[in-house]
């Protein structure tokens, strides 16, 4: 039996865009991340669900990276 059911919010991180859906790129073409340490985002993990979770192995840099063919450019 799987003791570790309940499901709370480890980090939340945001991006910017512009109205045309642009996102705010650094000048290395990856995507400028935001944190808001001040939000209270205890209340986020009321509507995740075990079987909306997906195990991260590890994080991959390049999943940073606007793709430009993916951004409509």
């Amino acid at each position: 039996m799987n003791e570790h059911t309940n499901i709370n919010v480890w980090d939340v991180t945001f991006c910017k865009h512009d109205d045309d859906g642009n996102t705010l790129l650094n000048e290395d073409g990856t995507v400028q991340l935001f944190h808001a340490p001040k939000m209270d985002y205890s209340n986020i993990s009321e509507y995740v669900e075990e079987e909306d979770l997906i195990y991260i192995e590890e994080e991959d840099e390049d999943d940073l990276l606007i793709d430009e063919e993916e951004d409509g450019e």
